[in-house]
């Protein structure tokens, strides 16, 4: 029995293990953490604002590639990546507010 019970555990650590790999973004007054992620293509970072704005955080594209809707504290927006690439982005009420993601 206790053989068994090694070789059951031998076997799960060499089962991969998934791990979320699409990225989140905290948004908040003039930040951004991590303002710099890396994903795979065909994966998606995820926005989401902490701090209360007036109208709320806007998340742009810095060639206009991509725009979120205003979000209002607590709300969240994302934004799938299909294709490899550095995609600079900013807040646009806070536009020292800036990040990259590198899509593999």
């Amino acid at each position: 029995m206790r053989h068994s019970i090694i070789a059951v555990s031998m076997l799960m650590l060499m089962i991969p293990l998934t791990v979320a790999a699409d990225a989140t973004v905290q948004v908040g007054h003039n930040r951004l953490e991590p303002a710099n992620v890396t994903i795979q293509a065909g994966e998606s970072v995820t926005f989401h604002n902490q701090d209360r704005m007036p109208g709320g955080h806007t998340i742009v594209a810095d060639d206009g590639g991509f725009s979120s809707p205003p979000l209002e504290q607590d709300g969240s927006w994302s934004q799938t990546f299909e294709s490899p690439g550095a995609y600079s982005y900013h807040i646009e009420q806070h536009p020292g507010a800036k990040g990259t993601i590198t899509v593999q």
